[in-house]
């Protein structure tokens, strides 16, 4: 509890000063942190499967290089990644399978991809308000499921996946993260843009249902290491496991918030 604890310590304000200063540090330790994640998912495959992992490392790279022009050009950047991967097995076969291949690709888009979209709102329009959204929904459920699940905590949320999950500490945590969200949305709108305040009810409503799919994000990292026979990806952060163990949820989480703040009027994209 002491490693969790210290963990959060030190790295709480250094996500918050990284988010505060925006690029290019984020984009720098966004590839960074993407990287870690998918090395660790490559170690953990690699005895069992044979990834090709410098293609993945090279696929990561390049999203966090032009992540823009490859989220509007994704079809036909994809579409020359698995020609290029389908070659390479002809031409090294049997060394390298298809089911190899599927896993060399499946990382940079699971970690790579998903983690990307974390700057990709941090770039938008009010994206210094609506970036902490993706923390909210992730961390701040996180932390409101654990202690309500510890407290009143008597259904099991997935039993098989998760023994210590519960259906009450799911409830708590999106419930948690929607009160957060209200706090956290009605401090921001007093030093800036008031009028986001306006829209409290639709924040609160996409926090709320982030917070449930983090719950889905942690459930489908547990199923990927039951498969695999593993408690945790990594060890890089003490008491938390690995980069995929602290970011799970998050992975799920910034891709829907992109996605639903894409609908709202007063949310733009920079061109």
């Amino acid at each position: 509890m002491l490693k969790r604890v210290l963990t959060g310590v030190i790295g709480i304000p250094l996500v918050i000063l990284i988010m505060i200063l925006g690029n290019p540090l984020l984009q720098i330790m966004g590839c960074i942190v993407a990287l870690i994640g998918v090395y660790e998912f490559y170690d953990v495959i690699k005895k069992q499967y044979h990834p090709i992992d410098w293609i993945g490392y090279g696929v990561t790279i390049i999203f966090f290089l032009n992540h823009r022009g490859i989220m509007e050009h994704f079809a036909l950047f994809i579409s020359l990644v698995i020609m290029g991967l389908l070659i390479f097995m002809v031409y090294t076969y049997p060394k390298y399978n298809i089911v190899d291949l599927a896993l060399t690709l499946f990382a940079p888009l699971y970690v790579g991809l998903l983690i990307s979209f974390v700057i990709l709102l941090r770039e938008a329009e009010y994206g210094q308000f609506f970036v902490w959204l993706i923390f909210i929904s992730a961390w701040g459920s996180d932390t409101c499921a654990y202690f309500t699940g510890s407290l009143i905590g008597k259904h099991k949320l997935a039993p098989v996946l998760s023994p210590k999950k519960t259906v009450e500490g799911a409830i708590g945590g999106a419930v948690g993260a929607g009160l957060l969200a209200v706090v956290y949305t009605y401090i921001y709108t007093l030093f800036a843009i008031p009028y986001m305040r306006e829209n409290m009810l639709l924040i609160v409503g996409i926090v709320v249902v982030s917070a449930i799919l983090s719950q889905f994000g942690d459930l489908a990292a547990s199923a990927i290491k039951r498969t695999l026979g593993v408690k945790d990806f990594g060890y890089i952060f003490p008491g938390h496991g690995g980069v995929l163990d602290r970011f799970d949820s998050i992975l799920f989480v910034a891709p829907f918030i992109v996605i639903a703040l894409q609908f709202i009027s007063e949310f733009k994209m920079i061109a």
